[in-house]
Parts: structure tokens; sequence; C-alpha cells
């Protein structure tokens, strides 16, 4: 056999390999991360309700010690709420606790986080976070970056600038921003983190957001794969439409007391997203949360809402 034609066939040989191997998971194409949201920290005695707010420092602190146990973890999201009260000592004091994380960690704005009348306005939270936090290095509530080759993550600002209330709204700079950076990555798989589910678990007009339906548009548009990760309704529960997977994720302070591992592996022809439920270690809180919830089953979610995997194929 001359030398061209074993040079044919040792090409022929690597690209039929690489073709194969690119369908397989690999190290490069898995992103690994943690979801907590609606810790609801606070430096009171009292609690309200289902919440255990007195509680909610050992909650945390729970929770950071399971997922600093877990390999691989590339970051640690917060989708809202994370304090309870609006104000400095709050904030300084959960983001004192978060430090202690092992990996890097990002914040989503809920409507319990930031007021329009008091210290605690988006300037002032954009100012605390980038001096409490090292890897807090943008200027907006809202903002972009690439944990890896291949995604792009999205965080979003549903909060209002105007008054008290528990709907989100975007503004329009903000989803024209987010129509240019969905253009710019349509080979990316995209994580998008917003406070407020783009489809809620159940129906409330007094937590749902107001123009929904321009969101939908600015995300209809596109047909990769994209993942929408919020909190704010303590539920969990996780819906596929289309290219769009919908991921609410339950409070940290009330019932169940959990938060999300979630590994995602990012293939040739499609992308697979494996959630694991972590619940509190501290079960005496966790029960003492479940009498307080109403309807604390549907809070909970089924088995495929917790511990489930989904694929979206590539178009």
């Amino acid at each position: 056999m001359n030398k061209l034609l074993k040079d044919c066939l040792y090409i022929l040989f690597v690209a039929v390999v690489l073709f194969f191997l690119s369908d397989l998971p690999s190290f490069s194409g898995t992103l690994k991360f943690a979801q907590v949201s609606d810790i609801h920290f606070s430096t009171v005695r009292e609690d309200n309700g289902y919440k255990l707010l007195s509680k909610t420092k050992p909650l945390l602190e729970d929770a950071i010690c399971q997922i600093n146990k877990e390999n691989g973890i590339s970051f640690v999201m917060i989708t809202g709420d994370g304090i309870d009260r609006p104000n400095k000592e709050s904030i300084e004091a959960l983001t004192d606790v978060l430090n202690t994380l092992h990996s890097p960690w990002y914040y989503v704005l809920g409507n319990h986080d930031t007021t329009t009348d008091g210290y605690l306005n988006k300037t002032n939270i954009v100012k605390i976070l980038q001096s409490k936090n090292p890897h807090y290095t943008f200027n907006s509530t809202y903002y972009t970056f690439k944990p890896k080759a291949g995604y792009r993550l999205i965080v979003l600002d549903g909060a209002k600038n105007k008054g008290i209330s528990s709907n989100g709204i975007l503004p329009k700079e903000e989803l024209i921003w987010l129509d240019e950076i969905l253009q710019k990555s349509k080979n990316d798989v995209v994580l998008i983190f917003i406070h407020f589910p783009l489809l809620p678990p159940f129906e409330s007009k007094n937590h749902e957001i107001l123009n929904a339906d321009e969101f939908k548009t600015v995300l209809n548009k596109y047909n990769m794969p994209i993942a929408i990760f919020s909190g704010h309704y303590h539920m969990t529960k996780i819906t596929k439409r289309g290219n769009i997977l919908h991921v609410s994720t339950p409070s940290l302070a009330g019932y169940p007391n959990s938060f999300r591992i979630i590994e995602i592996n990012n293939q040739r022809n499609k992308v697979i997203f494996n959630f694991k439920f972590m619940e509190t270690g501290l079960k005496d809180f966790q029960a003492k949360t479940k009498i307080l919830t109403l309807g604390g089953a549907r809070y909970y979610g089924k088995e495929k809402d917790r511990n489930t995997k989904v694929i979206i194929e590539k178009n």
C-alpha cells in the first residue's frame, strides 16, 4: 500500500472517530452548577408564617455545606429574594455567608431584594455586590457572560422600578438588550436566570410577569436550546415547551427547604439536563415548615420535577 493511500485512510479513520466522539458527553461540553432561590435571609428572631426567618442562616449554611461537597460546581446562582427585607444589614450579612461557598456565586434581583424609597435601591445593591463579591464585576442588575465555551448565561432583572409589587416586569431597554445577546448566541446553550418565571407553576395574577407576552416574543425568535431558571412561587416544577425548558425552584426558607444541582451535557445534536433535588439536612426545620405550609405536597412537586433528565434536541 503506497504512502498516499495510507495517509488518506488514516485521515478518514480520524474523521470517523471524531464524528462519533462528538456525540458523546465530554468534559469540555459539561457544565454543573447550583441554583438556590428565595433564601429570604433575615436577621430577625421571629418567624413569618410558613417562612422560618429566624432559621434562614443555618438553612443557608447547610445548603452551602452540601454544595461545597459537590465536585465540579462551576458557579452558584441565587435566583432572587436572597433577603426578606431590603436593607443594608441583611444584604451584607447574606453576602458574608455566601462568601463561604467554594465556587463563584451570582445574584438575581427579586421583589424582596430592593426598594425604590429606601437605601437599597438598584444602584446601591450593585455597589454592595461589587464590594462584597469579587465575581460580581457587572455595573447593572442584568448582565451576561460565558461560563465556558458553548454556554451563554443571561441574568435578567424583573423587579419593578416603581412601587411595591410581587409582579415582575421587563423594561423595553432590557428586552432590546436580551434580543441583541440572543442574536449573538445562536450556537450556544442559553441559560436565563430570572426571579419571576415566564411560565408560572400555578396561576397567580399578583406574581406573574406583567409583560410576559413581550418576553415570549423575543424568545420565540430563536430555536437554540434555552433554559429559564426562576423562583418566586416557591414551587418545584420543570416544564419543557419546544426548545425552551422552564425550571421553577422552591424556597430555602419555606417548605420544602430545598435547592437544585444541575448538570448539563452539551452534545452535537442535543443537550441533556440532569436535575438533582437537594433537601435541607435540618430535618426538624423542614418538618416545621411542612406543617406551616398549606398544600405542601404541591410545593414539593412530583418526582419528574425534582430528580429527572430532560433532553432538548438541536435543530
